[in-house]
């Protein structure tokens, strides 16, 4: 059963979803969603995921059911700062981390400033500093017509909001009113917004900083799932990123666009089992040169027996 919960955290209302309980032989796996998305939107991934597992999904300041303030910092240094902080709260050791898009850059902004407070990474479609497909979208929102658009964009006609949230999918996915739910009820919640366009305003700074961060190469273990039809954060831009990553594997999702716990939740919770029982079930992980070296792979093609993937 996945049960909501809430904790302060210096002063600030945080609110996580968390199934399961946590146990010393199991780690914990922590989910940190994107840019638009809340906790919820992880619930697909967490009902396929191993019912002995414990989960906790957060949602990050400004989003989801957590706290919205004016007066929240929302850049990426804060925000990495405040999910370490919430992990000491919880008393979670050693915990995996799994980060989409800009959650991505959070897991990792964390365990390059804290490498040995995390037991490994999952990194979905991972925002970082080597690419810039989405600088002129940044322009744009930043600018007066962009911020007009983004408040007024929670309250477009529901067809509307499917098409632009539908662009982030792949071919081999689908999507309904009812998927795209707490993407449209998290963007109507007043103070979304503001946040959002505040973060953005700190965007390339939050950027440089993970860049500096990333250049001491991350001895973290990390699997790296990304789709070959993401339009938000190209698959080209993996290698470039992989270089800062010493002990990482990259599986390529056909078919898939940006969101792939969601758009095909069965396939990428049995790669995230496969990734822990190899690299994450023992106690200690010891590597050799030959086990740690970076390397990718394609998950097989999707067929109609994935949930998202008709």
């Amino acid at each position: 059963m996945i049960e909501r919960r809430q904790l302060r955290i210096d002063g600030l209302s945080l609110s996580y979803l968390e199934k399961g309980r946590a146990a010393k032989d199991q780690p914990t796996l922590v989910l940190l969603h994107g840019l638009m998305g809340c906790a919820d939107t992880f619930v697909p991934l967490m009902q396929e995921l191993h019912p002995d597992l414990h989960l906790i999904a957060l949602d990050l300041p400004g989003a989801g059911h957590s706290e919205r303030r004016d007066d929240i910092d929302a850049s990426l240094y804060t925000t990495a700062q405040l999910v370490g902080r919430f992990l000491t709260a919880l008393n979670l050791h050693k915990p995996v981390v799994l980060g989409h898009s800009h959650g991505g850059a959070v897991a990792m902004s964390l365990a390059a400033r804290h490498c040995n407070a995390l037991r490994s990474l999952v990194l979905l479609a991972p925002a970082h500093p080597y690419f810039h497909a989405g600088d002129p979208f940044i322009r744009f929102y930043l600018s007066l017509p962009g911020r007009m658009f983004a408040y007024a964009m929670p309250w477009l006609p529901e067809w509307l909001q499917m098409m632009g949230l539908r662009r982030m999918a792949g071919p081999q996915s689908w999507d309904t009113p009812e998927r795209l739910k707490p993407y449209r009820e998290n963007l109507r919640t007043p103070g979304t917004m503001s946040h959002l366009l505040r973060l953005l305003r700190t965007w390339h700074k939050d950027m440089s900083g993970l860049r500096r961060a990333l250049r001491r190469t991350l001895k973290t273990p990390g699997l790296i799932v990304w789709g070959d039809c993401d339009r938000a954060v190209p698959l080209h831009s993996a290698a470039a990123l992989r270089k800062h990553l010493r002990h990482s594997e990259l599986i390529t999702l056909p078919g898939v666009g940006h969101r792939p716990a969601e758009e095909t939740p069965k396939l990428v919770a049995g790669l995230i089992h496969e990734w822990l029982e190899k690299h994450v079930a023992a106690p200690s992980i010891q590597y050799s040169s030959n086990s740690s070296a970076s390397h990718a792979r394609s998950a097989p093609l999707i067929t109609p027996s994935f949930e998202s993937g008709d």
